[in-house]
């Protein structure tokens, strides 16, 4: 029985040197080289008392009689080994790096041991010890795998239930894993997704989609944003994604994970927010918060670049004898109508706008001479003066049109506003139909 209790006495009382040793093992294993001692050494020295107990109380593997101490010393493995492999799980560790954990503390115990005893007759001694390491490893790759595959389940369970796709791919793009919404919406069963490529598949929802993943690939950083595309009846959808890179032990892109989630309806929500907020609901028009934004970003570059920019405002004649005769359904068509051939005389580049009521707002922008603006004038009057066939009746109508130039007639858009406003009611007081510039027109005597 002396000879028996050597080495379990050894794992004992060695236990520290034991740990010392397996430790300068255990650093080469990829998964453990972030971890300090206390992080290496969790359960070890429980496992090595435990395998000390097994040594002396339980029988060899020839012996088919199991002692209660033996059971008991089995039972302490199992927990500490069990625990363990949690840990490892929890650490990131892969089962080849776990596995190779004992292997080394196995090594560890047997080079010091026989260092120490000289001899290696105790066979009966190293069984025990073998019959515990092993026992050792089954637990913690149970309990490893255990959790594992609960982790799992989970993971799949909670991906599952989301409506967002999610995917999981190898750098060269074939689908890893694939959720059931990404299954449902590229109609192909999710067991049958697994090495498919997933950029044919993503051409339905995010076409530009491998550009982002090739860069999280490269970058090792996660990218997110928005793709849209045109999909059928002209309709534009618009996909929000994440894409987060997947590192080896190494440190290397081994795959991408990434979501996909259908904003259409929350884009095409906020556009008629913003809309609302920025045009004229009749017209379609940009209104006077639109107006004003675009002549202040217009004057900072006509300030910018030199060049003149000229501001119209236009007031329509008639127009209130035309809402009393044929009614205000008549009168909206009638300003439906302005707008689109106000709006059909100036370039794509040109601002045309809404203020209220019957008033417009034309601001043009890099005018090279003023005869052009007289030319652009004379056009839209000779539009508006045409009859309008409503669905009340004919109706005519002309209209007005003050012009201020920047920066001659003002530097701030209230100023050249007011003096376009002045400009427009000496063109009325002329005759109306005609249109006018403010230079030289004093404010005071503009009414």
């Amino acid at each position: 029985m002396i000879d028996k209790m050597r080495l379990a006495e050894f794992l004992r009382t060695g236990a520290d040197r034991i740990l010392d040793e397996w430790e300068a093992y255990a650093r080469n294993i990829p998964s453990a080289r972030g971890l300090d001692t206390e992080g290496l050494r969790d359960h070890a020295h429980d496992m090595l008392a435990a395998m000390a107990a097994h040594i002396e109380g339980a029988p060899v593997a020839a012996e088919m009689i199991e002692r209660a101490s033996g059971r008991a010393a089995r039972a302490v493995i199992d927990m500490q080994a069990a625990q363990h492999g949690a840990v490892r799980l929890a650490q990131g560790f892969s089962i080849t790096d776990a596995v190779a954990e004992f292997r080394a503390l196995r090594s560890a115990v047997l080079m010091l041991w026989n260092d120490r005893s000289g001899s290696p007759d105790v066979a009966d001694e190293i069984i025990r010890f073998n019959e515990a390491v092993d026992q050792a490893v089954s637990e913690s790759l149970a309990r490893y795998s255990s959790l594992r595959d609960y982790q799992s389940r989970l993971f799949d369970a909670l991906l599952s239930s989301s409506p967002d796709l999610a995917f999981i791919i190898e750098p060269g793009g074939q689908l890893i894993y694939a959720n059931a919404a990404f299954a449902e919406h590229v109609g192909i069963p999710a067991a049958k997704l697994r090495g498919a490529d997933f950029y044919a598949l993503a051409a339905t929802f995010a076409p530009e989609i491998e550009v982002h993943v090739d860069q999280v690939v490269r970058s090792q950083a996660v990218d997110r944003g928005e793709l849209g595309f045109s999909a059928g009846g002209g309709r534009r959808q618009v996909y929000e994604y994440l894409l987060v890179p997947v590192l080896d032990p190494q440190g290397r892109s081994e795959a991408v994970a990434g979501t996909a989630r259908d904003v259409t309806e929350r884009k095409e929500a906020e556009e008629r927010i913003r809309r609302s907020a920025n045009y004229d609901h009749l017209t379609e028009l940009p209104n006077r918060s639109l107006f004003r934004e675009r002549l202040e970003h217009e004057i900072r570059h006509a300030a910018r670049s030199g060049l003149t920019l000229a501001l119209l405002f236009l007031d329509l004649d008639g127009f209130k004898a035309v809402n009393d005769r044929l009614g205000h359904a008549a009168g909206d068509q009638l300003l439906q109508k302005v707008a689109r051939r106000i709006s059909a005389c100036v370039r794509g580049t040109d601002t045309v706008a809404r203020l209220g009521g019957d008033e417009f707002t034309v601001i043009l922008a890099d005018v090279a001479r003023p005869a052009a603006i007289e030319a652009l004038c004379a056009k839209m009057l000779a539009e508006i003066d045409k009859p309008y066939a409503l669905a009340a009746g004919e109706a005519r109508v002309s209209a007005s049109i003050g012009i201020t130039l920047y920066p001659g007639d003002g530097a701030s858009l209230d100023e050249l506003l007011r003096k376009a406003d002045a400009a427009m009611y000496r063109a009325k007081n002329a005759g109306r139909n005609r249109y006018r510039f403010f230079a030289g027109v004093p404010e005071a005597a503009a009414h």
